[in-house]
């Protein structure tokens, strides 16, 4: 697999354009490079290429893992921002992160084991002979409370309308790193740093910068001296504009490139 399999997928999405022929296909793709350039800015882009090359086969991989529940525990009170939705393990078990941030509360939601699941294969295979196709999600109200999960739902429903017109390895195999980057974020944990950088993409053409810098080492400097984790916030440096942010997992600040908008949109349909 090309080694700088971000930037490939970023190329070849602009190239499968021509398959959009409605407003929320071209959204979808929009939303896809946006994933892709958070992955990179984040400076995570082999853990990336690693998840995606195993996506179909490896098991799943906890987040973190800690002998004891208490441990683990432990962790998730003192985490200064935890990564909500990721999934870790402890001892034997399987957790996932909940931290609701509005009502300052946090816990790890326990998951069934296979042995506690109820199997239903022959309910199951009846099911799907009778839905063909999965039904168009609804897509997001104005002010609607964001939802990492929803904007997946929706952008691989839009994706998959494209892909039915694809016949190109290459292309096909794009749309599905496309799709698979919006799980690599939600298994990371950052569905809320997500939402902060689609915030600071919003109004960073014309909100004031919070501070610039002629040097990538000066604003290393300035932003190690900041809150874990630091208010989200537009920076310059030089001529490019980076979101402030913070990787949850490393627990590290960083910053993450704001692409200019024409990077982002697609050709309308």
């Amino acid at each position: 697999m090309n080694p700088d399999l971000i930037k490939m997928t970023l190329t070849r999405l602009r190239e499968v354009e021509r398959y959009a022929s409605t407003s929320d296909q071209a959204d979808a793709l929009t939303a896809s490079r946006t994933t892709l350039h958070f992955i990179q800015g984040r400076g995570e882009t082999g853990e990336f290429k690693a998840f995606v090359e195993s996506f179909d086969t490896a098991p799943v991989t906890p987040l973190q893992s800690f002998t004891t529940k208490d441990e683990a525990d432990i962790w998730l009170r003192n985490h200064p921002a935890p990564p909500h939705g990721a999934l870790i393990k402890a001892a034997n078990d399987f957790y996932t992160v909940v931290d609701a941030r509005a009502l300052h509360h946090r816990k790890l939601l326990r998951l069934p084991s296979p042995e506690e699941v109820t199997q239903t294969d022959e309910a199951g295979e009846e099911a799907e002979q009778e839905v063909e196709e999965a039904p168009e999600p609804s897509k997001p109200s104005p002010g609607a409370k964001f939802s990492l999960f929803k904007l997946y739902d929706r952008t691989c429903y839009d994706l998959h309308q494209m892909e039915k017109r694809m016949s190109s390895p290459e292309e096909l195999e794009a749309i599905r790193t496309a799709k698979i980057s919006f799980n690599f974020v939600m298994r990371v944990g950052e569905e809320y740093g997500f939402e902060e950088y689609l915030e600071s993409l919003r109004f960073a053409r014309t909100a004031p910068r919070l501070a610039s810098f002629a040097t990538h080492e000066e604003a290393d400097s300035w932003l190690a001296t900041q809150p874990e984790p630091p208010p989200p916030a537009v920076v310059s440096i030089g001529n490019e504009l980076y979101s402030v942010g913070y990787n949850r997992h490393r627990k590290m600040r960083v910053l993450i490139r704001i692409p200019p908008q024409r990077e982002l949109d697609s050709s309308a349909p």
